[in-house]
Formats: structure tokens, C-alpha cells, sequence
């Protein structure tokens, strides 16, 4: 994003991105408008091991050269120097043509042959058979934002080297390998991110491990992707025109609302610049509003309501929901039962949600667990993505009116955790009562355990039991809640965070029972989440309250200064404490609405 007042506006790929997702959003980045992802974009990055990935593949090139330069032009200018040498490796180098602006992660200039590798934290399995197209030949939908990405970086390199080959590559975190060195993520520290002024993310890192060895032994693969870069450079060429001519003078290309602008990133509430609204004027008001309607985007009729001007919940009509023959699946009972509770503003809870409690055998267990499951493998043996779980909370209640007991567990060593997570827990719940979770994550990790042991670790205890408790024995209250519970404050949704939010505004009883969750802001009582008290580290005030952030603070706690730590054992534990504390009080709610009726 090139914006100096004497040069004309260029577009960055990242601008391009931006654009093919939605061209009226390029109008709204250039004139920096709010955005929900400001603030968690570089976290969200980083927690995934993205900036960490371009590191290992960096220091694969022995000679490489870095182009360490923010400033736009003098980067294009370092860059064409660099370019004069019949050899070399760059890495970040700087290519501007035609108002087309990159910095291709690696480039390999061997005499007119170039190589051009584009390094992605995207999980990729070499045992596939090209799974960067679909069963019809066609490029993989999943693939597309990346495969356009390197397509637009040598549509530049194209214009500006014609007379040189071109080879593109994507150099990605492949499933099928290990590494074999341990504590990895230890090795590499975080100098800085930054953007350049073009907005280009820069991330430094410390390797203080022996590169040889990680040359040796990484997991990264590269694959040629020359036949998907040709097929798509027309296209890309003709939309990247249409983008750039929009820069200037700066115009806001159009674009038709639909359903898609759900998650719009500049859907920022309480912002005077707020790009949705400009997007939707007096559509976008409504309360509540059709965008919220459960799984809106598969009825038909949604997106006829929306060209017409009517985006209120209200102006869909119940026979949209119907089949043919009248008749209503899951799906179409449950965005009905939505539109009738949002308009009668009540609450809905069905009576044969008691009977299913009511078979449910004491002791009740609530449990809840944090995982990571980053590109770059934590240990020796582990592959890319490979989960690490690192703690269990778990509330529990003995006997009916019992008060709940809490226990946890948490990792505090740079080893690999799973098998003592497991074992601890295994301890806790043993096989008697119930245990709920909240959607299927704990079940899916605890299958992941059972699979990690063969051949690891053996304990035929602990795969005894392993095996039994992912035997359809979890019970899934986000499943309890799809059928059987509806909250206006929910809206279309069932995360634990919703349905907690709405029982705690409306249950009373909860807030005298668990004062320290009761806050308020601009007059509005917060969910317990938000309510979560911060702490001040390093300076700054920091809290743990959704899974992102548990990742990057159990990183902290392990990589980050020694001082700080204990502070971010102490976030972790309190928001999964609060994450089993929120079952528990949802359950509760349920028993005490269905004694009522």
C-alpha cells in the first residue's frame, strides 16, 4: 500500500487479497478504516506459527541476502542493485511495476532463471495426490487465496524480467515429515513486527539453534506450482488492473451486499468510520437482523430479501424454511425456533431437555481444555499442526444440589505434555457419572492422545481408558443447546460464550452467586469473559479470554521472560476455570428453568 502524497497509489498484494475477497473493502484499507482484525491480526499470526515458518525457510539459504529495508522506494532501489549480480539469494526483496507492488519471501536469481517461492503456514500433505485440485480438475477452492498470492507476485516479476524464466513455489509445513530437534519454538526469539510503509508485515527472529542441524532435519516442502500460476494470471492480471485504476483517484469500486458481508473485518460497532455501514446505509440497522438468522446463507430466500431492501429477521417468511413437501429438517427447526423467540423476545427451553438431564448418572463433570496445534512442531517427533494438549479444567458436582469442585492441571515444563495430560485426567474423572464438554474439541483431542501413544508410550491403562471415555461416553452441551435451548441474546449462535452471556443477563441468581464476574460498561452488564480482571505485564495490561490468546500466553509462559510467567500461568488458569464454570452455570440455569415448568 504505497500512499506518499507525491507518487500515485500502488497496490500491495496484500492489498490484492484484500480486494478479491471484496473490492469495496480495498476502498476502506486505503483510507484506514477501523477494522475488527487491527488488533488481532499480528497475534493471530504469530500464534500460528506463521512468522516463524518464514524464519526456518530464511535460513535454509546459506547465502541468502535480506533486503532490511522499511522504506518503499529504497527498497525497490536496494533490490535492482542486488539484481545486477548473475547470482543470489533474496529474501524480501522489493518489485514494483506498473503500480503493482511485492516482497517475495525468497528469490533465486541463477543468470535470466528465476525462482520464485512463496513460504506459507498452510498444512500440506506430500502423501496426497495433487491436492491442490479438486476431484474435477479444477484448482481447490482452499488453495485459490494462495495459489492468486504467488500469481500476483509473477505477474510483477514477469513484467519486469521478460526476457527470464520463471519458476513459482510454495514452500509449506508438510504432514508427513518430523523434526528431530526438541523444544524447537525455544530456539527462535522474537526481535520485532512491523509493518514497511507499503504494509508489509516484518518479523525478525533470533535463531540460537544449530542451523545445520535444522537444514538437516526441517519440514517444509516445496512444490512447483506453474501450471496453476499460468492458469490464473490472466484473471488475476485483469482484476489487479481494475484495482489499481480504482487508487486514483481513490474510489470505492461496487459491490453488492449479500449474506457474505456477515463477518465483514469493517463491521466495527461504536466507530464514527464504519465500512458495513457505509456499504448497507439504513439496511444495516435492523435488530434483529436477518445476517443473524441461523445458517442464513443455505435459504434461498435470504439473499431476495436482502436485494430488496428488507433485512430485518422479521421479513423472512416461516415458509421459507419449509421443504417441498412442507416438511422441516434440523437445520430449518432451529432458525424457526430462532425467528419466533426473537420476535416474542422470550426464552425457549424444551421439556424433553429435563428427561435427558435426569438420566445423566452423578457425579456431573464439566471439563474443558486448552490445545495448540501450531505449524512449527513444539517437540522431537511431533509434525506440523500436531496438537499439544496443555490443560484441563474441570468443575464437578457430586451429588444433586452439591457444590461444584474444581480441579486443573496445566504444563508448566517444555516437554511434551499429552501423556501426562491424559494420565492426570484419567485420575480426575475416572468411569462413573458424566461428562460433559462443550462441542466435540475434548473428544477429538482425546482420539488424537490415544492415536499419539501407539508406538510412543505405553500404558494399557491409560489406552484402556482412553478408548473407552471417546466411546460416544462425552456429552456435548453444545449439541443439548442446538436442540433443546434458544436465547434472544444468542442470536444464531450456541459457542459457550453466547450461551453464557444470555443466562447470566437473565439469571439473576447466577450474579449473586458469582459477584466477581459481575461488571459493567457504558451502563451495559458484560459477559463474565470480558469481565475477566487483566494484569499488568511488561507494562502492558493483558488477559486471557478466548483460544487464540490462550495459545500466545501459553507460549509466554514458557519462551517469555522468566519474571513474567507465573503471571501467565495465572491468566490461563482463571479463563478455562471460567470456561467449566460457565457449564456449570449454564446446566443450572436449565435445571432451574425446567423445575418452573
Amino acid at each position: 500500500m504505497k500512499t506518499k502524497p507525491d507518487k500515485k497509489l500502488s497496490i500491495s498484494k496484500t492489498d490484492y487479497k484484500v480486494a478479491r475477497s471484496c473490492a469495496a473493502k480495498l476502498y476502506y484499507r486505503m483510507n484506514k478504516y477501523p477494522s475488527t482484525k487491527e488488533e488481532d491480526e499480528y497475534i493471530e499470526l504469530l500464534a500460528e506459527g506463521g512468522y516463524m515458518i518464514g524464519a526456518i525457510a530464511s535460513l535454509l539459504f546459506a547465502d541468502a541476502v535480506l533486503v532490511d529495508e522499511p522504506d518503499h522506494d529504497k527498497a525497490v532501489a536496494m533490490t535492482q542493485e542486488y539484481c545486477k549480480q548473475e547470482n543470489i539469494v533474496l529474501l524480501e526483496a522489493a518489485f514494483e511495476s506498473k503500480g503493482k507492488f511485492a516482497r517475495p519471501d525468497i528469490l533465486i536469481k541463477q543468470g535470466d532463471a528465476l525462482t520464485l517461492i512463496e513460504v506459507k503456514a498452510k498444512s500440506f500433505d506430500s502423501g496426497e495426490e495433487n491436492p491442490l485440485r479438486g476431484k474435477r480438475g479444477g484448482i481447490a477452492s482452499g488453495w485459490l487465496p494462495y495459489l492468486e498470492d504467488i500469481t500476483f507476485q509473477a505477474l510483477i516479476l514477469r513484467e519486469l524480467f521478460p526476457q527470464s524464466s520463471l519458476t513459482c513455489e510454495l514452500m509449506m509445513p508438510d504432514k508427513t515429515k518430523t523434526t528431530a530437534i526438541d523444544k524447537l519454538h525455544s530456539l527462535f526469539a522474537l526481535n520485532q513486527i512491523a509493518e514497511d510503509d507499503s504494509g508489509y508485515p516484518r518479523a525478525r527472529f533470533t535463531f540460537t539453534g544449530d542451523v545445520d542441524e535444522l537444514r538437516r532435519s526441517h519440514f517444509l516442502t516445496r512444490i512447483t506450482v506453474d501450471s496453476e500460476v499460468g492458469e490464473l494470471l490472466p484473471e488475476v492480471s485483469a482484476a489487479a488492473e481494475v484495482f489499481i485504476k480504482s487508487l486514483n483517484p481513490l474510489t470505492k469500486l461496487p459491490v453488492p451486499i449479500s449474506f457474505a458481508c456477515k463477518d465483514c473485518e469493517y463491521r466495527v460497532e461504536d466507530e464514527l468510520k464504519n465500512g458495513f455501514h457505509e456499504c448497507w446505509g439504513a439496511l444495516a440497522d435492523p435488530d434483529p437482523h436477518i445476517l443473524e438468522l441461523y445458517y442464513g446463507s443455505q435459504v434461498k430466500e435470504v439473499q431476495a430479501l436482502i436485494e430488496a431492501g428488507k433485512t430485518s429477521l422479521y421479513d423472512l417468511p416461516e415458509s421459507a424454511l419449509s421443504k417441498k413437501d412442507g416438511s422441516m429438517g434440523p437445520r430449518a427447526q432451529r432458525q424457526l425456533i430462532q425467528m419466533r423467540n426473537s420476535k416474542s423476545k422470550t426464552e425457549w427451553i424444551e421439556p424433553a431437555l429435563g428427561d435427558i438431564l435426569a438420566s445423566h448418572a452423578y457425579p456431573l463433570h464439566f471439563i474443558d481444555f486448552e490445545t495448540s496445534g501450531l505449524a512449527v512442531p513444539y517437540h522431537a517427533g511431533m509434525r506440523p499442526f500436531e496438537n499439544v494438549a496443555f490443560q484441563w479444567s474441570c468443575h464437578s458436582i457430586e451429588t444433586p444440589g452439591a457444590e461444584p469442585i474444581h480441579t486443573e492441571w496445566i504444563n508448566l515444563e517444555d516437554a511434551y505434555p499429552n501423556f501426562a495430560f491424559a494420565e492426570s485426567l484419567m485420575h480426575q474423572l475416572g468411569r462413573s457419572g458424566t461428562v460433559y464438554m462443550w462441542a466435540t474439541h475434548e473428544n477429538s483431542i482425546l482420539k488424537q492422545i490415544r492415536s499419539q501413544m501407539n508406538g510412543r508410550h505405553e500404558n494399557a491403562k491409560l489406552q484402556d481408558w482412553l478408548d473407552w471415555i471417546t466411546d460416544g461416553r462425552l456429552v456435548d452441551m453444545n449439541d443439548l443447546t442446538l436442540k433443546h435451548y434458544f436465547h434472544p441474546v444468542m442470536k444464531g449462535r450456541t459457542s459457550i460464550k453466547k450461551a453464557l452471556d444470555a443466562v447470566w443477563q437473565s439469571n439473576e441468581g447466577l450474579r449473586k452467586r458469582y459477584p466477581q464476574y459481575v461488571k459493567e460498561k457504558d451502563g451495559k452488564l458484560l459477559s463474565p469473559h470480558k469481565s475477566l480482571p487483566p494484569l499488568e505485564i511488561a507494562g502492558q495490561a493483558a488477559v486471557v479470554n478466548e483460544g487464540t490468546g490462550a495459545i500466545t500466553a501459553y507460549q509466554a509462559m514458557l519462551y517469555g521472560p522468566q519474571a513474567m510467567r507465573s503471571q501467565w500461568k495465572h491468566l490461563l488458569l482463571e479463563y478455562c476455570k471460567l470456561d467449566t464454570l460457565a457449564m456449570v452455570m449454564i446446566y443450572w440455569h436449565w435445571q432451574e428453568k425446567l423445575n418452573k415448568k
